[in-house]
């Protein structure tokens, strides 16, 4: 009994313990009130701003795409891939760089609103020991998306933040500091 008792106990202080494996988060489409053709145009800036090449429009179909842009290159993409991907393949090699493509949907709900999905298309590039390379599928985990989808909201319903005119405490514009300004504590007479 008391060997049944340790190992009920030793399970239920292990469990916690082990590390839970990540699990894709795709973000939900997003139904935005404007019309096709304000979203469609946001889009498009949005993409082209945050540095990706469109590769092919189908307006009526709805459809952006981007060509592949590479995020990772080098020594350190394994560990790259593993914060935004799932690497489902059991590849023997080892991963040489990471890209991702871009498309967004957009569908029309009535004539005021628009519904926008993003997804991307992750592959990743192993070389074998033998020095072949095959471009491998990864499971995104939606931290692109997200980034694309909240850039896209800021934009559309307008509250991107304005750097460029940054105040300063209680909406004053930073001042320098004087150089000469007397220093705050008096100095002691000499004795």
């Amino acid at each position: 009994m008391r060997h049944l008792s340790f190992l009920v106990t030793l399970l239920l202080i292990s469990s916690p313990v082990v590390a839970q494996t990540d699990r894709p988060s795709l973000p939900n489409p997003i139904k935005f009130v404007n019309k096709f053709d304000i979203v469609w145009n946001v889009v498009r800036a949005v993409l082209n701003e945050l540095g990706y090449s469109i590769e092919l429009e189908d307006k009526a179909g709805g459809s952006i795409s981007t060509k592949p842009y590479v995020f990772v290159t080098g020594s350190l993409t394994p560990s790259e891939i593993d914060k935004v991907a799932i690497k489902n393949n059991t590849a023997t090699g080892s991963w040489v760089r990471a890209r991702y493509s871009v498309q967004a949907i957009l569908e029309i709900v009535n004539p005021r609103e628009t519904l926008v999905t993003v997804r991307t298309k992750m592959e990743g590039l192993n070389r074998d020991l033998d020095g072949t390379e095959k471009w491998l599928p990864l499971e995104s985990l939606g931290i692109f998306e997200k980034r694309i989808l909240g850039k896209l909201s800021l934009k559309l319903l307008g509250n991107e933040l304005d750097y460029e005119n940054k105040k300063g405490f209680w909406d004053k514009s930073p001042q320098p500091v004087d150089p000469r300004r007397p220093k705050p504590y008096p100095t002691r007479p000499p004795l």
